[in-house]
């Protein structure tokens, strides 16, 4: 089983003025007037074998995250919120993902780590990528994108 894991919690400055705190990367709307946040939804919703999509986020952001979740109009895809006390950047936010999944999930789940802010634009390669990956995953490998 695939869970989808999308880490979207940064400070949003990388590329100020576009993005700075309270509007970061991941809410910025494309010329397609989807954000880019909205798209990494879209691709989890395309790979989550179980359904669930885990948003690793913090308080600022949690109502704007859950707004681009629910303007998605997902159908089979409900979204799971952890959220940061304060930012430690990337690796606790997969640990505490990794504890959630382990306890919720199994260990036999497949984290698929997704970040907030990137875009890719063919989705069959990408789907069809990463169902090779959780074949290797599920060997017992770790597979990163890259």
């Amino acid at each position: 089983m695939i869970v989808p894991v999308i880490l979207s919690g940064g400070a949003g400055s990388r590329l100020w003025p576009v993005s700075r705190e309270g509007h970061p990367k991941p809410f910025i709307r494309l010329a397609d007037g989807e954000s880019l946040l909205l798209k990494t939804y879209r691709r989890a919703a395309i790979v989550a074998t179980h359904g669930d999509i885990i948003t690793v986020t913090n308080r600022d952001y949690y109502f704007q995250s859950k707004d681009e979740f629910n303007s998605g109009r997902f159908s089979e895809q409900r979204t799971r919120y952890l959220l940061e006390p304060f930012g430690r950047n990337t690796a606790p936010a997969i640990a505490v993902a990794a504890l959630h999944l382990r306890e919720h999930y199994g260990d036999t789940a497949i984290m698929m780590v997704m970040a907030a802010d990137h875009l890719i634009r063919n989705e069959t390669a990408f789907a069809e990528a990463v169902r090779h990956a959780a074949q290797l995953a599920a060997a017992g490998h770790m597979v990163t994108f890259g």
